[in-house]
């Protein structure tokens, strides 16, 4: 069975082909999926200017564990402050200093993306933005009730006549946003790039799977251990990798047999577009 959103990496490590294209009935124009190309871009940009620079980082983090080890170490010793500074004056004195240079890196980055993200240049970014994806919509005909709804692409390798999932570095899919809605008893899947179709009465059913995905990012506006989330039990580790249980939606199609993936927290709106009931939560 086929994944729409799976990608075949076997013979081409940089495919970037989804198994689904052949639901794909619309795509933008050239120009204006350059545009969005150029957005993001910029966006990544903006971004990497807003943080500090890898070395930077590794020599903040090293001032903070410093000042924290030599804290606890002052604190949880079985001397007294008096003792300890006559044994080894120069931690009492190195501490705070390790300290205050913490605190300022991290005020000096902080200041450096807020004045990043206040700028005139970042305002007129995110108007572009604006811009590029109400076009779009206006172009793919995306109504204004669709639904945003989180879908997880992964890649693969045939192995043996079997499909083999090549998880990325840190995690095993990647969740990327689309909107979803119901047109013409279909139900239509878009990235703002294109719009997949797939006909309502080949969707017959989904089921949880046993393992959790793990993705790189969340996209909802609310965080993930908030009230409206938290019911779904996602978490989230150090490294910024998010994991959630998630479903396999069904298809049987003329076309063959696929299916798609979607994150547990939102199969609830899959299930009010195609009338699907599922008893797993």
């Amino acid at each position: 069975m086929k994944n729409i959103f799976g990608v075949d990496i076997t013979e081409n490590e940089g495919n970037l082909y989804q198994d689904g294209e052949i639901f794909i009935t619309r795509r933008i124009p050239s120009e204006l999926e350059q545009r969005f190309d150029k957005a993001y871009e910029q966006d990544t940009n903006f971004q990497k200017s807003a943080v500090f620079p890898m070395w930077l980082t590794i020599i903040k983090y090293i001032f903070i564990i410093g000042a924290v080890s030599f804290t606890l170490g002052i604190f949880q010793g079985d001397i007294n402050f008096a003792e300890g500074y006559k044994n080894a004056p120069w931690v009492y004195w190195i501490t705070p200093v390790l300290w205050i240079v913490s605190i300022l890196l991290i005020v000096f980055e902080r200041s450096k993306a807020k004045k990043i993200y206040s700028s005139q240049d970042f305002s007129e970014h995110v108007e572009n933005i604006i811009s590029i994806i109400q076009e779009a919509e206006q172009y793919l005909e995306i109504p204004e009730n669709a639904f945003e709804i989180d879908t997880l692409l992964f890649r693969y390798i045939k192995k043996d006549g079997e499909i083999k999932r090549k998880d990325f570095p840190f995690f095993s899919h990647i969740n990327f946003s689309h909107k979803a809605y119901v047109k013409n008893d279909n139900l239509c899947l878009s990235n703002l790039r294109y719009v997949m179709e797939i006909p309502l009465q080949s969707i017959k059913s989904a089921h949880m799977e046993k393992k959790k995905a793990s993705f790189p990012n969340w996209n909802k506006s609310q965080p993930f251990n908030s009230n409206e989330y938290r019911q779904f039990k996602v978490t989230c580790n150090n490294q910024g990798t998010y994991f959630a249980k998630y479903y396999s939606v069904q298809i049987e199609d003329i076309s063959g047999n696929f299916e798609f993936y979607v994150p547990n927290y939102d199969i609830d709106k899959i299930c009010s577009l195609t009338g699907l009931n599922t008893d797993e939560k």
